[in-house]
C-alpha cells in the first residue's frame, strides 16, 4: 500500500517537472519583440495567462508577439488579437474587440468565450501600456 503511495507520488512529481519544463521552453522559445513599446500580461480567472507585447512605428504596429500558457483555444485567440493588431493605429485597435477574435478564430464553444475576453484584454492593456509611455515621452 505504501509503496503505491510512493509510486504515485513519484509519478506525479515527474509529471509536474515536465509540464513546468514544456511550459518554460515554449516561453523561452516563441518570439518576443525587442524592447516593446507596449506590453501585457494578464492572468485570467480561468488561470491562463496571456502576454502580448507591440511595436510600433510612425503610429502603427510594425511588430507583435505573443504567449500563453493557457488551452488551444487560449493560444488562438491571443495569436489572433496579436495578428490582427498589426499595421494598425492605436485608434484601429480600440475596435478590436472579443467579438471580433472570435470570429476570427472561427468561432469557439461557449463554454471557451472567455479566451476571447482575455485575449481582447490583453491586447487592450498593451495598447494602455503604450499610451501611457508616449504621454511621458511627450511631457
Amino acid at each position: 500500500m505504501l509503496s503505491d503511495v510512493l509510486w504515485f507520488l513519484l509519478a506525479a512529481s515527474v509529471l509536474a517537472g515536465i509540464v513546468g519544463l514544456w511550459i518554460g521552453i515554449t516561453y523561452w522559445l516563441t518570439p518576443h519583440v525587442e524592447d516593446p513599446d507596449g506590453s501585457a500580461r494578464i492572468t485570467g480567472s480561468c488561470g491562463d495567462t496571456m502576454e502580448i507585447c507591440l511595436k510600433l512605428r510612425g503610429g502603427r504596429v510594425v511588430e507583435a508577439s505573443h504567449w500563453t500558457d493557457g488551452c488551444a483555444y487560449s493560444f488562438n485567440c491571443v495569436c489572433s488579437a496579436a495578428d490582427l493588431s498589426k499595421g494598425k493605429c492605436p485608434d484601429e485597435i480600440i475596435a478590436i474587440d472579443a467579438d471580433l477574435i472570435q470570429r476570427s478564430v472561427g468561432g469557439l464553444p461557449s463554454d471557451h468565450l472567455h479566451c476571447a475576453r482575455l485575449a481582447e484584454e490583453t491586447l487592450q492593456a498593451a495598447l494602455d501600456d503604450y499610451m501611457k509611455k508616449a504621454a511621458k515621452r511627450s511631457v
